[in-house]
This record gives structure tokens, C-alpha cells and sequence, in this order.
């Protein structure tokens, strides 16, 4: 079938809209109608090449959508399913899902990360050119063809935008709070980037029951956004007198916390020197959890010494820190319960022709999360 899909065809190059041909679901594989699709920084570090990944290729791995067909022997998911796309499915058997560690799983994703389906083809040409499967899912098409792996069914009252989002933003910024911030009742934490994910954490932390949640980001209209998120402070980290933007942004975090420091600081940008800077918050005793992810070539630097002495931990934390399937299904529940605000997240909506826009809108800082659907 004749698809339309947004392609990156070499780094550093525009992402375009392009029709691609999109062959029928092998054993196994189910095609997807998509509805929504979440615009991440993920697929932006594709596009500079940030994070590497085979090319040409469609974009997107957050999305949600409709079951169109199946293929032979797909037992999990029924033509008619609303489904959320997993990007990271585990085989539930081998040595890291055995001791509940399934987002370190590689068996099911080891064919599917070369954009590959798990034969080791794939389902998508143009003119006869093989276009790859961007974290097997691609989401940023009209169709697409997936593992029966990668689809998680969902309640009739989830909306596929939410669904989208909770795919990886969410669970990811819960799953590190919950799992690696090990953030409960009375914890004080900080959280630098108010990005999809780090806004993600706040409405962690804030399910998690922590007292004080303080949000730090050099955009002052992610204020009012994080406020509605749960966060009980904001620290604009915009550069103090004498330069030092995170310098004071540390400063001011230790005078909300008594002097101390947060009992976790997640950092959820990415950026190798606030790593390394954004210690100096963490109190004695406590964790610096690392969210975002640094590009391959960077090293982020730590002093060993008040590491030890202060008997301060540094985490990082990968997706949803556990059964990616699992969380995404519970993080629906907690949604329709009204105990995870998912929605308020969702600040721009646009469809496919405008693509470019929406990585804009993402790129620009103000927004909360941009969302493609496929009405």
C-alpha cells in the first residue's frame, strides 16, 4: 500500500514528507493505522545526529493508533484494537527480565534497532530502495507495520494523544522517579528541564507523594505549566549577576531545601555539564539521577572524592526502568483515574504536512509537548 511518511534521508538534512511503499504484515506483525504521534527530542538528535541511527528512515517512536490487519499467528491484538506502540518490548524470559530489569532486555529489540523487522527485512521502499524502521515502530506515518511485540491495548477512554506521550515521555520521567529517584512521601527533589520528560518526573514525583518539588528551567512560561503538573516551586535558570546561571539556580534550590539539597535532583536535559554541575544540589546522602542522555561522545565528569565523602549517588535511568508494557498500561489506569494529568502536557497539535513546525515548536523551549495526529 502507498503510505505518506516523514523521512530523514541523511544527517543534518530536512526531515520530508514523502510516499512510501508499505508491504503487508508478515508472521507475527501487525499493521497500525496511526491517530497520534509524539514529536520528541529523541527524534531531533537522529536528525543532527546527536544519537545515531541507520538511514534513510522514518521517523517517530511515540504513537498510538488503530489495528488495520494482522499477520499470521498474532494471538495479542485483534483487527479494531486501539493500541499504544512500545518501542522497547521484552521477551520476558532471559537473564535481565528474570530479575524484573526488563528495560534492559535486548532479545526482542536487537533486530528491530537496525530498522529491521525481527526477519530481518523490512516493510518499507521507495522506488525499490529499502527505507529503515526508526526504533521499530516509525510512528511518524499514516500507517506502519509493527511486532505484535510493540502493541499494548488500550481502554476505549484513553485518548490516543495521551497514549502517544505516556509511550515514552511519561514513562520515562515516572519510571525515574518512581524507580530510580525511589522518590516517596516527604522528599524534597529537584527536576532541570522542564522538557516532555522532566515535566514527566514532576507528575512522578507528585504521584509518588513528594513534599516539595521544585522545577528549574530557563523558560519562566514553564511556570504555570509545571505548577499544574505538581511542582510546588520554579527556579527561572537564567544567568545571575556575574554570569552564572547554574551556579544560582544550585544556590537557590539549596535555600529551598534548608541548606542541604534535594533529596534527589533529576536531571532531564542531557546536557553533560549540568551533570556534572547539578551535584553540588544533591544532599549528603542523596541521588543525582541522569534522565536525559548525553550525545554517544560525551563524558560527564564527577568528583570522586565528595562523591564518597558525602556518600552521594549518581543513576541513570533508562525509559520506563522497568516492563515498558506494563508501565505504559499502568500509566493509562492512573490517567483515567485523574492521578496522572497527561493532557495538561499537550500544548500544540499538528498534522503530518506540518512536521517541521512542530520539531520547531518543540525546539523553541516554551512548549509542553507537540503532537501529530492523523485525522
Amino acid at each position: 500500500m502507498k503510505i505518506r511518511a516523514v523521512v530523514l534521508d541523511a544527517v543534518g538534512e530536512p526531515v520530508r514528507v514523502d510516499t512510501l511503499d508499505l508491504a503487508e504484515p508478515r508472521e507475527g506483525e501487525v499493521l497500525i493505522r496511526m491517530r497520534a504521534a509524539g514529536v520528541c527530542h529523541s527524534d531531533q538528535h537522529v536528525i543532527t545526529g546527536r544519537h545515531s541511527a541507520d538511514l534513510p528512515c522514518v521517523l517517530g517512536h511515540e504513537g498510538a493508533g488503530e489495528v488495520a490487519a494482522v499477520g499470521a499467528g498474532v494471538e495479542s491484538v485483534r483487527v479494531g484494537d486501539r493500541v499504544a506502540l512500545n518501542w522497547l518490548p521484552s521477551c520476558k524470559a532471559c537473564f535481565y527480565c528474570s530479575r524484573g530489569q526488563e528495560h534492559l532486555c535486548r532479545e526482542v529489540v536487537g533486530s528491530l534497532w537496525p530498522g529491521f523487522m525481527t526477519d530481518g527485512s523490512s516493510r518499507l521502499s521507495r522506488n525499490g530502495e529499502t527505507i529503515r524502521h526508526y526504533s521499530g515502530v516509525s510512528t511518524w506515518a499514516e500507517y506502519m507495520v509493527v511486532a505484535q511485540e510493540c502493541c499494548v491495548t488500550l481502554h476505549d477512554d484513553v485518548p490516543f494523544e495521551v497514549a502517544a506521550l505516556i509511550g515514552c515521555a511519561v514513562a520515562t520521567g515516572v519510571g525515574a522517579a518512581r524507580y530510580r529517584g525511589d522518590v516517596g512521601p516527604g522528599d524534597r527533589v529537584a527536576v532541570v528541564g522542564a522538557g516532555g520528560v522532566g515535566l514527566s518526573v514532576i507528575m512522578g514525583a507528585a504521584l509518588a507523594g513528594a513534599e516539595r518539588i521544585i522545577a528549574v528551567d530557563r523558560e519562566a512560561t514553564k511556570r504555570d505549566l509545571a505548577a499544574s503538573l505538581g511542582a510546588t516551586d520554579f527556579v527561572e535558570a537564567n544567568e545571575g549577576a556575574d554570569g552564572d546561571a547554574i551556579g544560582h539556580s544550585i544556590d537557590r534550590v539549596l535555600e529551598l531545601t534548608g541548606g542541604r539539597g534535594a533529596d534527589v535532583v533529576f536531571e532531564a536535559i542531557g546536557n553533560a555539564r549540568l551533570q556534572q554541575e547539578w551535584i553540588r544540589g544533591v544532599r549528603p546522602g542523596g541521588a543525582l539521577v541522569l534522565v536525559g542522555i548525553p550525545g554517544n561522545d560525551e563524558t560527564t565528569p564527577f568528583n570522586s572524592a565528595e562523591l564518597s565523602r558525602q556518600s552521594k549517588t549518581v543513576r541513570g535511568s533508562y525509559y520506563a526502568e522497568t516492563d515498558a508494557g506494563r508501565s505504559i498500561d499502568d500509566l493509562c489506569g492512573a490517567y483515567l483515574e485523574g492521578r496522572l494529568p497527561v493532557d495538561r502536557l499537550i500544548s500544540g497539535r499538528y498534522c503530518i504536512d506540518d512536521v517541521q513546525h512542530a520539531i520547531d515548536a518543540m525546539l523553541s523551549g516554551s512548549e509542553g509537548r507537540t503532537v501529530i495526529t492523523f485525522d
